[in-house]
């Protein structure tokens, strides 16, 4: 996810009026560093759901790529 990306998601969920617009540094890296959280956190949702396949190795082997791509 790029900053460009999360700045578009940022205006999307109106959280602009809080600094994106007037380009505060601290802002942005607190909401780079949450955006990677969420992330990181959804690819760990999706890769346990991947592992519970029905397919053996290969599921757990997409469950791990999943993690941490």
């Amino acid at each position: 996810m790029t900053r460009e990306d999360i700045i578009c998601m940022a205006r999307e969920a109106r959280l602009d009026i809080y600094g994106i617009g007037s380009n505060h540094e601290t802002f942005m890296l607190i909401l780079e560093n949450f955006a990677n959280l969420v992330a990181r956190q959804e690819r760990k949702r999706i890769s346990q759901k991947i592992e519970q396949l029905p397919f053996g190795d290969t599921a757990a082997s997409f469950g791990v790529y999943v993690r941490e791509a």
